[in-house]
């Protein structure tokens, strides 16, 4: 089936191992990763947790490219997966960008307990990372409970592996429950 699902969550939730479980289901998906889009950016990167405006236009720049390549996939009859960090912000942007995509667009934010989230990504188990990751976990819980994003939010910290949550997006999407965009 041609759809968008935008898998979210902190650093360490596991949303490129659920996006890349969910491609093996179906024979003709792609999968974006927002994060490459942003390193996209050579000269004058800014990482995308700082609050200037050349920052924030590079992640409003990663959202676009995301969305114009999800456009292109769905034009070929492609079902398409993209895994980001959807906060508040990019959620108007996602709608945005892809209003009239003639397909239903899915939001799913993977929200583990923060430990579990620390402990499954090498990044966010890095020391350094350990207060942006806690800060971002705790900005998805209060802005997905306060409806500032919407769509499907579930907790994964006892799920077994990647093809466990995936069935569980599959199973929210299938009911409706993450609807973005109308198709």
């Amino acid at each position: 089936m041609e759809q968008v699902i935008i898998i979210s969550g902190p650093p360490g939730a596991g949303k490129t191992a659920v996006a890349e479980a969910l491609c093996e289901r179906f024979d003709r998906m792609v999968h974006i990763e927002v994060d490459d889009l942003r390193h996209w950016v050579k000269a004058g990167y800014r990482r995308p947790w700082e609050d200037d405006r050349q920052a924030r236009e590079q992640r409003l720049l990663a959202v676009r490219n995301a969305c114009a390549i999800a456009r292109e996939s769905i034009g070929l009859r492609y079902a398409v997966v993209i895994s980001d960090i959807a906060t508040a912000e990019a959620v108007p942007q996602y709608r945005e960008a892809l209003a009239g995509i003639g397909v239903p667009v899915h939001l799913v934010t993977l929200l583990p307990a923060v430990e579990v989230a620390l402990r499954h990504d090498p990044v966010a188990a890095h020391p350094l990372m350990h207060d942006r990751v806690r800060t971002l976990h705790a900005e998805l819980t209060r802005d997905t409970a306060a409806g500032l994003i919407p769509g499907a939010t579930l907790d994964t910290s006892d799920d077994g592996d990647a093809r466990v949550t995936g069935d569980r997006v599959q199973d929210a999407v299938a009911r409706g429950l993450a609807v973005l965009v109308e198709g």
